[in-house]
């Protein structure tokens, strides 16, 4: 069977197929001061991996276009709208600051019904009697003689009138017998409650235990959030929430992850060669150097900073141009002259935290570092490096 040949003039949306100019999935796009990656955006919201294919294909094949994105949009604020009420509605819920009203019951009044006993037959049979002869005796007075001779043939036959004893001659049915009426039992009425004393409030915890956070509104609209531990800045609460929770609780990510094929949890560094000896897929690698990789998006990240040197974040003081929004952020701290870290013990001040930790390991006397000629230990590994040029030259 002959197939098609698909000729692609334009790029292509992986999402809907579409052609036109368009936007690559792995580049970071700018909307609403917010950077915005495509691909980190179908992964995270969606759970979708769309991987790029190599050879000349790969630029025109790995775009999406305007439209897709805006529904991409809608997809990420409905998910983080669903996500912020759930965990509004968590918060309220176990401070106990959620209420029910309870509808006001209502009681019925039964009323009280009277049932007359039926006449008898016989008793009918009578009434009817009656009211018959009184209606003859009213016939009978009307149909008197009158002044202007009207004979008896003028006036209108009358049925003969039978008596009482043909009528009662007569064979009745016999009535069946009824079911005695039911009569319903009125219930007593309901005795009064005794009045109880309100019971003392009891105080609820967690109630006065103040925010991680202080929420602050600015003229154009928008909020911020300030750590209240170490006073940093976000525009979101998801992402204060992760700082607050990576941070100062040392809730750290999980280092595992379930495969999409078998659910293994496996982590992200061996992801591809999981995927090669349990599965049989090759992994996305760098056809430049040959690297391997866990992600499709983490390849095309590789060959954009390492092999063509793209460094679009640019320091403001100096002009360096940096390859991350995180090395940019490490670098301007050169220009700080703030120094928060300080040690307790000697009251040295760093700008990272990571230098105050290797200064620490000199009051605790910790010296990972050891010389394999002489045996002696030292705290940083340039100090090795710096003993070994001076006592050992040949070894180094």
């Amino acid at each position: 069977m002959a197939t098609k040949t698909w000729k692609i003039e334009k790029d292509l949306c992986r999402c809907c197929h579409a052609e036109g100019a368009f936007d690559n999935l792995a580049e970071p796009r700018t909307f609403l001061d917010k950077v915005e990656v495509y691909s980190d955006m179908l992964r995270e919201c969606l759970d979708i991996d769309i991987p790029p294919v190599p050879g000349e294909l790969c630029a025109i094949t790995y775009t999406i276009c305007n439209a897709c994105i805006a529904r991409l949009r809608d997809a990420c604020n409905f998910k983080k709208q669903v996500q912020d009420c759930e965990q509004r509605f968590m918060t309220l819920y176990y401070k106990n600051a959620i209420q029910g009203l309870k509808p006001a019951t209502k009681v019925k009044e039964e009323i009280e019904v009277s049932i007359e006993r039926p006449q008898s037959d016989t008793e009918a049979d009578n009434i009817v009697l009656k009211k018959e002869d009184e209606d003859d005796d009213d016939d009978h007075f009307l149909g008197g003689d009158d002044d202007d001779g009207m004979s008896d043939d003028d006036l209108p036959i009358k049925p003969p009138k039978q008596s009482v004893s043909t009528m009662k001659t007569r064979p009745k049915p016999k009535p069946k017998p009824k079911a005695p009426p039911v009569v319903k039992k009125l219930k007593p009425p309901p005795k009064p409650k005794k009045k109880e004393e309100p019971k003392p409030a009891k105080e609820k915890k967690g109630e006065d235990k103040p925010l991680p956070f202080t929420l602050t509104k600015n003229e154009d609209g928008s909020q911020k959030y300030s750590c209240n531990s170490c006073e940093k800045h976000f525009k979101r609460r998801d992402l204060f929430t992760q700082h607050y929770k990576m941070v100062h609780l040392n809730m750290k990510h999980p280092a595992f992850r379930s495969c999409h094929v078998c659910n293994a949890k496996v982590r992200t560094r061996k992801r591809a060669a999981h995927m090669e000896t349990e599965h049989g897929i090759p992994a996305p690698s760098c056809g430049a150097c040959g690297r391997k990789f866990a992600f499709p998006s983490e390849v095309l990240r590789h060959q954009k900073l390492y092999h063509m040197g793209e460094k679009n974040y640019q320091c403001d003081v100096c002009d360096l141009k940096c390859r991350s929004v995180g090395h940019l952020k490490a670098h301007k701290m050169k220009h700080v002259p703030d120094r928060p870290f300080k040690c307790e013990v000697c009251q040295k001040a760093f700008k990272w935290k990571s230098g105050l930790d290797t200064h620490m390991m000199i009051h605790l006397n910790v010296r990972p570092h050891v010389c394999q000629v002489c045996q002696e230990a030292f705290v940083q590994k340039s100090s090795l490096r710096y003993h070994l040029s001076r006592r050992h030259p040949d070894v180094v």
